[in-house]
Parts: structure tokens; C-alpha cells; sequence
């Protein structure tokens, strides 16, 4: 057997932990859907509009209310020129294997979509998709504290606290702490409630996704700054709720996002951070650079940092910073539907450069269940494609190789995320 089909067949047979999940559980994803408006709710709608297509076109193509066939015409060009992509790819492989259709095209979409609406109707979907086909032990999923235990455990976000956007969302989270927010240390309380709170029924990170909305690099602030930020909430204190939200200054920004982090340190939490990439259409990327953060790593030593998506594009940063920083690690949660090639290739220089136990090789990053199917499937063969290439050119054995593996695809996310006792040896 050669190296590869060994090392694949050693990867096939692990029951992977799965970094990175937005998915709603089983029970509370729509009824109505079918398969064009579940499948383009993100990712590969991207790639349709960056071919071409049309804001009113996409937005027909989801409305599962109208024909089927009629709103397949309207993304069929675009779908073709895009069914190449690592997202185009995931999709093929899931109507492959999880509904016997070969590839997705004005031949098979009404078929396609039979198969779908059968599946969702006939129940235990996410057992038979997660569990018997994908092979996840567990995902970690993005803010779902009530999140079903059976697949799931659940991160915390940092995000509210540290960019809330009107007086209200203030009085919100006090109240579900229990406190009435006047004071700026009113609100440092709320969060630190609310977080230990999280912890307390199971939480297992702290994520920040505010790479979406501003720079990642978070100045050491002075309190009186914050403070001035902070205060200026209040001024609309007797404006109606329409009117336009003052939305909380830099200052207090950066000030909640190192007291977020100062609680991170003295509880042992990880903090999971969305590096690179953002998902939609349009955005700016140099505010995701994960180097932007150097600051945090060396100021909280303590806390292990997480850092998401490759950094895609900046891959080979991200693996400077899991190189130099002990307690930066790097993830490859969506990366091998981003770019299958740039996620085989970064997994072969890290192994060069990154200690085997500061990667996670995993996290599937769907709203929808189909989808984390086709992206395990690109991952596991990646995984298998980089330690294979490791092996011809003689940088370690096959069975160092499987035990890579295993280290990035089960035992480092376990550790970093104090889930072995859920991980199935």
C-alpha cells in the first residue's frame, strides 16, 4: 500500500474533533427550506456573485417560495463557472455521497432536491451526517449555549461587550446579569458575569469574530479614555430606540477587549480568533491579519490563543506566530473549502516550521449540516495528501505520519480545548 492510501485509511478510521461550527440544532433549522435556499446561505453564494451574479439574483436563487427550476436558470451560469472552487467542491461531494447524485447541475437539481426534502422529513439527519458520515466525535459551535449536547459544546462571544452599539444592548446584557449598567465598571462586571456564567454550563472558549467590523490590533488603553467612550452612550439616554445608534468608541473598545482577556487569563480559557478571510462579498482584509494581534500574545502568556481560517492569506504568518508564541496555536477551521490547495500546502511548511501539537487540522465553519460533510472530506484527504508528501521526502516516517494525524485531527483540539474526557480513544 503506498504511504498516502495508508495514511488515508488511518485518517478515515479517526473519529475527528471538529474545531469550528455555526450550526443550529437539528430542531431549530427551517422547515421550509429546500436545497438551493439552505445551501447558498453562505459560502458558495460568494463565489456565484464574485462570477457575476446579480444581489436580486442571488436573492431569488434563495427564495424557496418560487420554482425550483426557475431560479436554478438564474444561478446556473455562474454555478458552472464556479464549480470548481473548494466551496463548489464540498457541495458536488455531499450530493454525492449523501444523496447519490452526481454533481449539481440543471440535470440533477430537481432530483437533488427530492433527496433533500426526504432526508430533513424523515428525521435524524445531523446523527447520520455528523456521527455515521462525517465521523465527528464532537464540533465546537459558535455561541449556542443551549446547544445540543449529543454533537455540540459551545463558545462564549467576547463581541458584545467589547463593540456593543446602543444604550439598550447595555441595558440587555444587565439585566441577564442582573445588574443596572451606569458606570463603566457596571459593565466590566455584566461581562465578566455573563462569561463565567457561559463557563459555568459549558462553554469551552472565548471566541472574538471582530476582525468583521475593525482591526484586529487592540491598544493598551488607559480606563479615562474608555470611560469618555463609555459615558457617551448615556447622552442619547431620552432618544427613541429608532433613532441612529452611537456605537461604543475605539478607546472603549480595546480597553473591554484586554479586560475580556485578563479574565481569559485568570480562569484558563482559550480564545478562539477569527483570523484572514471574512465571509461575504467585499471587505477589508489587512484588518484580519493575524500579526495585528502580537501584542495580545505577549502581554497574556497565559492564555492560548487560537487563531482560525489559516490566517488566509496570510498562511504563512499565522505559522510564524504558532512558531514563536508558545501559547499561539493555528487552525485550520474552513480552510479546506477556501482554498483545498493553500490548506495542503500550509499543513506540509508548518510541519516544517510549527511543532506537530500547535495545530488543529479541522473545523468545518457551516450554517448547514450538508456542507460539513463535503468539507471533512477535502480535510481528511488534505491531511492525508501533506503527511504522505512529509514521508516521501523524508522528513519523517509513516507511522510518525498517522501519529500526526491523530495529533491534529483528535488529541491537540482535545487538549487546547479541555475535551478529552469527550473524545473516544
Amino acid at each position: 500500500m503506498k504511504p498516502y492510501d495508508s495514511i488515508l485509511d488511518c485518517v478515515n478510521r479517526l473519529e475527528i474533533l471538529d474545531t469550528h461550527e455555526h450550526l443550529p440544532n437539528e430542531a431549530d433549522r427551517s422547515q421550509d427550506a429546500d436545497v438551493l435556499s439552505e445551501w447558498l446561505i453562505h459560502y458558495f453564494s460568494c463565489d456565484l456573485v464574485s462570477a457575476g451574479l446579480s444581489d436580486d439574483g442571488l436573492a431569488q436563487a434563495r427564495d424557496c417560495r418560487k420554482p425550483l427550476r426557475e431560479r436554478w436558470a438564474v444561478v446556473e451560469p455562474y454555478w458552472d463557472a464556479a464549480r470548481s472552487t473548494g466551496y463548489g467542491r464540498s457541495l458536488d461531494i455531499a450530493a454525492r455521497d449523501l444523496y447519490g447524485v452526481k454533481g449539481v447541475n440543471a440535470r440533477t437539481i430537481e432530483p437533488l432536491n427530492e433527496a433533500f426534502v426526504a432526508a430533513r422529513r424523515k428525521g435524524g439527519h445531523y446523527r447520520r451526517v455528523l456521527k455515521e458520515k462525517c465521523r465527528i466525535a464532537l464540533s465546537i459551535v459558535d455561541s449556542n449555549p443551549n446547544c445540543d449536547r449529543e454533537f455540540f459544546a459551545s463558545v462564549v462571544r467576547l463581541d458584545e461587550f467589547v463593540m456593543p452599539s446602543h444604550r439598550r444592548d447595555l441595558v440587555a446584557a444587565g439585566r441577564r446579569a442582573g445588574i443596572r449598567v451606569h458606570r463603566l465598571e457596571d459593565w466590566e462586571e455584566t461581562m465578566r458575569l455573563l462569561l463565567e456564567q457561559a463557563f459555568e454550563k459549558g462553554a469551552v472558549a472565548v471566541k472574538c469574530g471582530l476582525a468583521y467590523l475593525r482591526s484586529l490590533h487592540f491598544a493598551k488603553t488607559g480606563r479615562a479614555a474608555a470611560e469618555e467612550h463609555f459615558n457617551a452612550f448615556f447622552a442619547e439616554e431620552h432618544s427613541p430606540e429608532w433613532r441612529g445608534a452611537v456605537k461604543a468608541g475605539k478607546a472603549l473598545q480595546d480597553y473591554m477587549l484586554h479586560a475580556c482577556m485578563r479574565l481569559a487569563d485568570t480562569h484558563g480559557w482559550p480564545v478562539q480568533v477569527h483570523t484572514g478571510i471574512q465571509e461575504g462579498n467585499g471587505n477589508v482584509i489587512t484588518d484580519a491579519n493575524p500579526v495585528l494581534l502580537t501584542n495580545l500574545f505577549l502581554e497574556y502568556q497565559n492564555v492560548k490563543f487560537d487563531l482560525f481560517h489559516m490566517g488566509y492569506p496570510y498562511v504563512m504568518e499565522l505559522g510564524n506566530l504558532a512558531k514563536n508564541f508558545r501559547n499561539v496555536f493555528a487552525d485550520m477551521a474552513w480552510g479546506h473549502i477556501i482554498s483545498p490547495e493553500a490548506a495542503r500546502r500550509a499543513l506540509v511548511e508548518w510541519l516544517d516550521a510549527v511543532p506537530a501539537n500547535k495545530i488543529s487540522a479541522f473545523g468545518g465553519d457551516y450554517c448547514f449540516v450538508d456542507g460539513v460533510y463535503g468539507h471533512q472530506y477535502l480535510a481528511r484527504r488534505n491531511v492525508a495528501a501533506a503527511l504522505a508528501q512529509k514521508v516521501a521526502d523524508g522528513s519523517f516516517g509513516l507511522d510518525r505520519a498517522k501519529e500526526i494525524a491523530r495529533w491534529v485531527l483528535v488529541d491537540n483540539p482535545a487538549r487546547i480545548f479541555g475535551l478529552a474526557d469527550r473524545i473516544r480513544k
